[in-house]
């Protein structure tokens, strides 16, 4: 008999189960989103110094960028090499420089200007329905060049899309003052991309609800409520998640 231990370094993620907790956590958000009352997307965020809205138009643009790289995905075949998986997209690099945040915040803030609470919402849920589908048709293998230069495979460019849902998630309804509307599925996925594990084992051993997980593993406001939360082991770069390597969390475009 032979036992052997081994550690979980980066999850390899199956398109299936990355599309069912896109879909399943952009519904949720658009559901919500329509519900809330008009004068509340004018309300600030822990994303300063976006409001609702402008967080809310920086989610709808980074989700967009799926549909942009496939429209260009004769970038992916010429790049080579070898494509990084998703928890090495939060790489720490020029990517979140102040001045590339400058250019995200001041990006959404236009592009929020120029539209309604309600048309974002509308523009969010058209926009999702949309990758989605398309996403669907393509082979599980195909090949994106991200705008950061990132070869990857487009079901780990999708796993971050939901921690893209699922995180601004939290902070839009943090910033609406409404129950958060997190996905078990998306909020599965987070956990797992940034601490190598499932969120049951994490919620069993911790005692908290998912919300409260996904803030603390993200380094969201109100974390402090579970203690020594299991972090990858030394040496494994987690994902960088702005929350977790800066002071103030923005944009993890």
């Amino acid at each position: 008999m032979v036992a052997e231990r081994f550690i979980v370094v980066e999850r390899i993620w199956r398109a299936d189960e990355v599309a069912a907790a896109y879909v399943a956590e952009s519904r949720a958000a658009v559901a919500a989103l329509r519900a809330a009352a008009p004068q509340a997307f004018a309300r600030s965020t822990r994303c300063e110094p976006w409001t609702v809205r402008e967080l809310l138009a920086h989610t709808v643009i980074a989700l967009a960028r799926t549909s942009e790289m496939l429209d260009h995905r004769g970038a992916a075949a010429d790049r080579g090499g070898d494509p990084v998986g998703a928890g090495g997209y939060y790489a720490p690099d020029a990517r979140f420089r102040a001045e590339v945040d400058g250019a995200r915040v001041a990006d959404a803030q236009r592009w929020a200007a120029a539209r309604t609470p309600a048309g974002i919402v509308e523009e969010l849920a058209d926009t999702t329905d949309a990758v989605a589908a398309r996403v669907a048709t393509e082979p599980p293998d195909t090949l994106v060049l991200t705008r950061h230069g990132d070869l990857m495979r487009l079901a780990d460019f999708q796993a971050t899309r939901v921690v893209e849902l699922a995180v601004h998630g939290v902070d839009l309804a943090d910033g609406l003052g409404v129950a958060p509307w997190l996905t078990a599925p998306a909020a599965d996925l987070v956990v797992a991309l940034a601490t190598g594990t499932t969120q049951a084992p994490q919620r069993a051993a911790r005692g908290c609800d998912q919300t409260t997980l996904v803030r603390a593993v993200t380094g969201r406001g109100g974390s402090g409520e579970v203690e020594g939360v299991v972090r990858l082991p030394a040496g494994v770069r987690s994902p960088f998640f702005g929350g977790t390597h800066r002071p103030e969390p923005v944009g993890e475009e």
